[in-house]
């Protein structure tokens, strides 16, 4: 649809908000929530919510939040990681090449203040972000925004025979592949969230008979259709089923495309760095609930290709630190061994926090034909995991 289409479909549908829009609210900016909220409140009369996505935003919504916090810290880990790893280059180069310290300054210190500048320009942005892990448990603004927007507009659950009903359901759709919900049959919770909430909102769209608008940006197979990895709109049994039941057309869109609608249908000011934060917001969102499958064997392989780092990488802080009181006063000699001080430190500190991670998320995986459906929050870790996947790939064994 065009933009004039869709701010008119928002007038005469039944605009049903999906938990991974609601739940993007908590990834943005301050100035982006507020004008998104805005944006929200035009569709007010026409906006519910099904019973299940109230109860999967509630469920995740401090998640939701740890995960925007969590991505700040990992970025400027990632970058000291790999400001560490190009000093350690550089230092192996200095020393082959029998650089004096002179030469290897002029090296290192164009390097430190790029990395430095980088990282306190994403701290600098990490400032600007107004939500803690304290604040949304004792006066969280997005729900305090969303009790008043959605205040008689959610759903009440299905009723006992409804729901047992509307689960066998779920699990015959994912057994035969019929949408939606059976891309989430890997899911240890909630594996029929999807289909609950959809029989829910078909429910309502048979008491108001009016056309379905679902507002989300979940685009797996089993809700869009995608061609050439373009979405073409909602799955054809979809479209169809909301036809047999309700006889209303059912229209798909994502929160971006529903901002655009409204900025160019409505008075409120949707800004570009909005909409472009909704998009990323979208895609990360997605990115920390993907669960990546991955073989037994390389996660016991990677696990302890983890140990043994921690075990290495702890040896070489001990010596740095030996090396350190060997120095004596020489300032330039005293910088190299804090250098690999912090290098190393920071190292184990990483891996740590990578078995940890692994270790948790095995303890909570679901086994899908022996293989396990990991859920990684951590960037690195998890970009880690998957190239050891490709490399199984490439070598002709099971990475999956």
């Amino acid at each position: 649809m065009s933009n004039k289409g869709l701010s008119q479909a928002l007038k005469n549908s039944l605009v049903v908000i999906d938990s991974s829009v609601l739940l993007d609210l908590y990834r943005v900016t301050p100035t982006a929530r507020g004008e998104m909220i805005e944006s929200l409140i035009t569709a007010k009369e026409n906006i519910w919510i099904p019973h299940q996505v109230a109860l999967e935003f509630h469920r995740n919504r401090i998640e939701a939040a740890r995960d925007q916090v969590a991505f700040y810290d990992e970025t400027c880990k990632s970058l000291e990681t790999a400001q560490n790893q190009a000093l350690q280059q550089l230092n192996e180069f200095a020393n082959r090449s029998a650089l004096d310290e002179a030469e290897k300054r002029a090296l290192k210190v164009p390097l430190e203040d790029a990395f430095r500048t980088a990282i306190g320009r994403v701290k600098s942005h990490q400032g600007v972000f107004d939500l803690t892990i304290g604040r949304v448990l004792n006066n969280d603004p997005v729900l305090e925004a969303l009790a008043e927007l959605l205040d008689g507009r959610v759903g009440q659950p299905l009723s006992e025979s409804d729901n047992e009903k509307a689960h066998a359901e779920a699990a015959r759709r994912k057994e035969h592949r019929i949408p939606p919900g059976y891309k989430d049959r890997a899911k240890r919770t909630n594996p029929h969230g999807d289909y609950l909430w959809w029989e829910q909102a078909l429910v309502k769209a048979v008491e108001v008979r009016k056309p379905v608008l679902i507002v989300s940006n979940d685009e797996k197979e089993d809700w869009i259709n995608k061609r050439l990895n373009f979405s073409l709109g909602p799955r054809e049994e979809l479209v169809e089923e909301v036809r047999r039941r309700v006889d209303v057309p059912l229209r798909i869109v994502n929160f971006a495309t529903f901002l655009e609608a409204v900025k160019s249908g409505t008075a409120v000011s949707v800004s570009r760095e909005t909409l472009s934060q909704a998009k990323n917001a979208g895609r990360q969102g997605e990115r920390s609930s993907r669960r990546i499958i991955v073989s037994r064997e390389i996660v016991a392989n990677f696990e302890a290709f983890v140990v043994g780092a921690i075990d290495s990488r702890g040896q070489e802080l001990e010596n740095a630190i030996a090396e350190r009181a060997k120095v004596g006063g020489d300032p330039d000699l005293e910088g190299v061994v804090e250098s690999n001080i912090a290098r190393h430190n920071d190292a184990v500190a990483m891996y740590r926090d990578w078995l940890a991670q692994l270790r948790e998320a095995v303890e909570t995986a679901p086994s899908l034909k022996g293989d396990l459906a990991l859920k990684i929050e951590s960037v690195s870790l998890r970009n880690t995991l998957l190239q050891r996947v490709l490399e199984a790939r490439q070598e002709g064994g099971e990475g999956r």
